[in-house]
Parts: C-alpha cells; sequence; structure tokens
C-alpha cells in the first residue's frame, strides 16, 4: 500500500489535521498519457497520502471485505470476513466487529457479531447501514443454495439476529441510496463466457427488490466466477463512482482497485475513471473529508498491512488535469 497508480508521489506535508495536505498543480500528479485512457468525468479519485494501518485483528486473524458505520453518538465500528489462517475463503464463518471513537483508532475488538449457522456456507462481505424497523440492517452474503444477499438486524450494533427480506443478488452486496431507490450491488459472472459483472437490483423499502441487471462487465475474460470484487458506490455532483476491486492471477493485481463514473446508478460503461492501490475499498466522507480504506488476506497484503489500513481520498477537478 501507499498511494495512487495515478498518484504516485502527490502527497505533499503541512495539512493542519496532522495529515499529508494535497497539491494544488494536479497536472503534475496524473501524466497526461494516463488521463487519456481515462474516461472523461467530473472528477478524477486520487488517493492524496501514505495508508496508514489504524487497526491489527487479534492472534492471527486477517481482515477482509469490510463495512465502517458511525453511530449517533460518534463512535465508529468496523464490521468484516475473517479467519485465523493467512487467507481461507472455505474457512470464513464469522464477521469481526471492532469499535473506535475516530476513524484512526484506537480500535478495540468488540466480539464478533455473527457466526454462520446452517444453510450458510460461509460468511462473506457484510454491509450495514440504518434501516427502517430496526436501528440497523446488515446485508452480507453467506454462499447458501440459494445464492442471495442475505439481512440481520441490530438495536445497538452488537447484538445481530438474523431477519427476513434477503435480495437477490451476489457475493459482496453494497447499497446507496439516490432519489427515491435503494441501489443493491454485488458481484455476478458470465461464467459461460467467464466474465466478471457487478450486478444491482432497486427497490423503495428494503424489502422488494427488482430482478438483478448488470451494471458494469468487464470485457476480458478472466475465470469462471469472475474477477470483480467489492464494490462501492458513492456520489459526488451529478456523477456515481463506482469502486471495484479487479483481481487476477498476477499477485500485485490483488490491490487494485478501478474506479468508473456514470450519471445513471445503474448502469457503467467500462471506462475507467482512475485505478488505485487498495483492496476491498470502502470510500467515506466524514466531517468533510473523504478517506478509502483497504484490507484484504495475510497472504496477499504481508503481515504490515494485516487488518484496516485508512489514507485520504481527494477529488480533482477534471478540468484542472489538462
Amino acid at each position: 500500500m501507499g498511494g495512487a497508480l495515478v498518484c504516485a508521489g502527490c502527497a505533499t506535508p503541512g495539512s493542519p489535521n496532522g495529515r499529508p495536505a494535497v497539491p494544488a498543480d494536479w497536472s503534475a500528479v496524473v501524466p497526461p498519457a494516463t488521463l487519456r485512457a481515462m474516461r472523461r468525468s467530473a472528477w478524477v479519485p486520487l488517493v492524496a497520502g501514505p495508508f496508514q494501518r489504524v487497526y491489527r485483528p487479534a492472534g492471527t486473524r486477517y481482515l477482509n471485505d469490510h463495512t465502517l458505520v458511525r453511530e449517533a453518538g460518534g463512535r465508529w465500528h468496523l464490521f468484516g470476513i475473517t479467519h485465523e489462517s493467512d487467507g481461507d475463503p472455505s474457512r470464513e464463518m464469522s464477521f469481526l466487529h471492532a469499535t473506535a471513537p475516530a476513524l484512526f483508532g484506537p480500535w478495540t475488538d468488540a466480539g464478533d457479531a455473527l457466526h454462520s449457522q446452517p444453510p450458510e456456507g460461509a460468511l462473506w462481505a457484510p454491509f450495514v447501514l440504518p434501516a427502517a424497523g430496526a436501528p440497523w440492517a446488515m446485508f452480507y452474503y453467506g454462499n447458501t443454495p440459494e445464492h442471495r444477499v442475505l439481512r440481520a438486524a441490530s438495536d445497538d450494533l452488537h447484538r445481530w439476529r438474523r431477519a427476513d427480506g434477503g435480495a437477490p443478488g451476489g457475493r459482496d452486496p453494497f447499497v446507496l441510496r439516490a432519489g427515491e431507490y435503494w441501489y443493491l450491488y454485488s458481484v455476478g459472472a458470465d461464467e459461460e463466457r467467464e466474465l466478471g459483472q457487478i450486478i444491482v437490483s432497486r427497490s423503495r423499502d428494503l424489502a422488494h427488490w427488482t430482478a438483478p441487471a448488470v451494471a458494469l462487465a468487464d470485457p476480458v475474460a478472466s475465470f469462471g466466477w469472475g474477477n470483480l470484487e467489492s464494490p462501492t458506490v458513492v456520489r459526488r455532483g451529478e456523477e456515481f463512482y463506482l469502486f471495484v476491486t479487479r483481481t487476477s492471477p498476477a499477485p500485485h493485481d490483488y490491490a487494485r482497485t478501478m474506479v468508473f463514473a456514470s450519471t445513471d446508478p445503474a448502469r457503467f460503461a467500462w471506462e475507467p475513471v482512475a485505478e488505485l492501490m487498495a483492496h476491498a475499498a470502502e470510500v467515506i466522507e466524514a466531517e468533510g473529508e473523504w478517506f478509502i480504506t483497504s484490507a484484504g488476506w495475510t497472504a496477499q497484503m504481508g503481515e504490515r498491512w494485516r487488518g484496516l489500513s485508512v489514507a485520504p481520498l481527494a477529488w480533482a477537478p477534471r478540468a484542472s488535469l489538462r
């Protein structure tokens, strides 16, 4: 970790909050050849400083796909995939939970939030948000025979109970509110052509969902279950920005997040806006500042980056990069 593929060396010291300041001359940050290969969007997201590991799970546990939420009192909660090995998805059967008074810590283990139970074959990629009927809802993938997104509920972010109201979809769910609809993004695949996909369903009430449709399709064949992971979508101005981890057999691609932009939250063309060095990234806005996270298997990330890492995220106006 430690920067963006399009932002090498872009951080400068001197921020009043103790984090690296953002440069004013973006044209010196992004090479013209890189820009020409990218879609023309209003903004270009950039990792604007080094990643800092802010949390390391106890023992040998790793943190993989994760979610962060902040309760009304200001305390942060982290939930994510975990196991004691250096990376084994078939044995990921519980969700790690940790809390902190601030995003950069100090973080404290809070006991696992959920453990798998039949017919769940695994617990993968939780996403937590406030919801009607219970203060908090968790959408996650349990690798069940129906291959649906599952749901749990909690009144306090500590005690979780399984709930009705799952949704059609795949791995790594992420939920976004845009206008009158909720959008549920997850990982799909065209297994016949071995193309990775991000699929999306839509709902007015978080209970009744449309059939999934393809929101983004990788044009390059990879392997049967696809090479896209961990979709995250944020809105900036009139555009929606989809952050997706795109893996390959090459080890360095494990920490490769591609970003796509669209004015339609349900459809993105394969025209990247940026490539960032992060795995299973979440994008967070807190008190006017933006951050990006990264986490993954110890076998891929190394012991140095085992756990949760956070870096400042900046949005460079496209016009300033010409």
